[in-house]
C-alpha cells in the first residue's frame, strides 16, 4: 500500500532535514527517495490497475511504495495514454475513366492497416497494409479493413463493404436538326452512349434529359421536343447517362434563329382586317420590297416592313389580279449578307 505521506510532503520533509543537518552534528543523513517512471496506455473504454487504483482515463498519476529495510520510499510516476479506438470505416471513390475501379480510403487514424476480401482480390497483395488501396473487382466483392495502432492487437476495429464491378460509360448523344427556326421548332435527341441500355449486376442504366437546365422527367433513349418562341437564342440540351456505378454528362447547343418573314398571299382593300398588304417580319434589321403588276410596272416600293401597300398606284386603285413582289433583307444572324424572296399576292376588289 502507498504511504500516507504524499510525494510532495516527502520532498518538503527531506529538504527540511537537509537544512537542519549542520545543527544535528554527526546525525545520519536520510537516504533519497527513488523516482520510478512508468509509461503505459489503454484503449478507450478500458481500465488500468495502478497499484490497486482503477484508472479509466489518461493522464499523469503518482504513487509511493515504502522500501523494505529503510525509511525511503519509491515515488512512482505513471504517464498513462488513453488511445481512442480507431474508426475502421472506409469509403469507395469511383473511377469511371482512366484507371477504372475504386479507391478505397480508410477513415481510421491507426498506424496498422490490413485489407482482405471475399472472394480473394489479388490486387490487394501489394497494398494490404496501405491506408488506401485501388481495386477493380470483376464480381461483387466484400472488402474488409482491420485497423490498429500496431501489428500486435491493442485497440483494433474492423469494417466491411460490398462493392460491385464498375460499369463505365462511353457517352454519346445525337441531336437533329442542327438549328431551329420559328418555322421548324421540333428537335429530336437520342442517347448513343454505351452501357446505359444494359442490365448490370446491381441494376439498370439510363439517362436524364435537360432542356435549358430544366429536367424533362423522361428516361427514353430517343425523345422529340418542341421549342417555344420565347426560348433563348441557344437551346441547351444536356443528357446525363448513368449506370449503377457511373454517371457522365454531355451537352449540345442548338442555335434558335428566330427569323420570321411572313408575306400574305391575298388582301382586299376596304375589307376590315385584311385591307392592306403588310409583311410580318421578326429578327430582320434591313428590309426592302418592290411590287410589280402583270405588265412589269413598279406599283409600290418601300424600305420599311412597317409601310403597307393599300392597293393603289399613284393615288388610283389598282385592278384585281395577281401582283409580283420581291423582297431583299438582312437578319440578325447574317448581318453582312442579303437574302431575297420572290412571290405573288392576289388583290381582290
Amino acid at each position: 500500500m502507498s504511504s500516507v505521506r504524499t510525494p510532495k510532503s516527502r520532498v518538503i520533509l527531506w529538504l527540511a532535514v537537509w537544512c537542519l543537518m549542520p545543527l544535528l552534528g554527526h546525525a545520519q543523513r536520510p537516504c533519497r527517495d527513488t523516482l520510478v517512471y512508468q509509461y503505459d496506455s489503454i484503449c478507450e473504454g478500458e481500465t488500468y490497475d495502478f497499484n490497486g487504483r482503477v484508472l479509466d482515463y489518461g493522464g499523469l498519476f503518482f504513487d509511493t511504495l515504502q522500501r523494505a529495510g529503510g525509511d525511503c520510499d519509491s515515488i512512482i510516476i505513471l504517464r498513462l495514454t488513453e488511445l481512442m479506438v480507431p474508426d475502421a470505416g472506409f469509403y469507395p471513390y469511383r473511377r469511371c475513366k482512366g484507371n477504372i475501379g475504386y479507391d478505397l480510403y480508410s477513415s481510421g487514424m491507426g498506424s496498422y492497416f490490413r485489407w482482405s476480401s471475399d472472394p480473394v482480390d489479388t490486387a490487394l497483395t501489394s497494398q494490404q497494409h496501405s491506408s488506401w488501396v485501388h481495386v477493380n473487382p470483376q464480381v461483387p466483392t466484400t472488402y474488409y479493413l482491420y485497423v490498429d495502432y500496431s501489428i500486435t492487437p491493442q485497440c483494433p476495429d474492423s469494417s466491411s463493404k460490398l462493392i460491385y464491378p464498375i460499369s463505365p460509360i462511353d457517352v454519346g448523344m445525337h441531336v437533329t436538326p442542327d438549328e431551329l427556326t420559328l418555322d421548324h421548332m421540333e428537335f429530336t435527341v437520342e442517347d448513343f452512349s454505351t452501357g446505359t441500355r444494359e442490365y448490370h449486376l446491381d441494376g439498370w442504366g439510363g439517362r436524364h434529359w435537360y432542356i435549358n437546365g430544366v429536367d424533362q422527367n423522361v428516361n427514353h433513349e430517343c425523345v422529340t421536343f418542341t421549342a417555344e418562341p420565347w426560348w433563348p437564342d441557344t437551346v441547351v440540351v444536356m443528357m446525363q447517362p448513368f449506370t449503377p456505378t457511373c454517371i457522365d454528362t454531355v451537352i449540345k447547343k442548338i442555335p434558335f434563329k428566330k427569323i420570321a418573314l411572313y408575306i400574305p398571299n391575298i388582301f382586299t382593300p376596304g375589307l376590315e382586317g385584311n385591307a392592306q398588304f403588310v409583311p410580318i417580319v421578326m429578327g430582320v434589321i434591313e428590309f426592302e420590297m418592290w411590287i410589280f403588276d402583270r405588265h412589269g410596272t413598279l406599283v409600290f416600293h418601300t424600305q420599311s416592313a412597317d409601310t403597307p401597300w393599300d392597293g393603289t398606284y399613284e393615288g388610283s386603285p389598282c385592278s384585281s389580279g395577281s401582283y409580283v413582289y420581291r423582297c431583299r433583307y438582312r437578319d440578325i444572324y447574317t448581318p453582312d449578307g442579303y437574302q431575297s424572296l420572290v412571290g405573288t399576292v392576289t388583290l381582290l376588289r
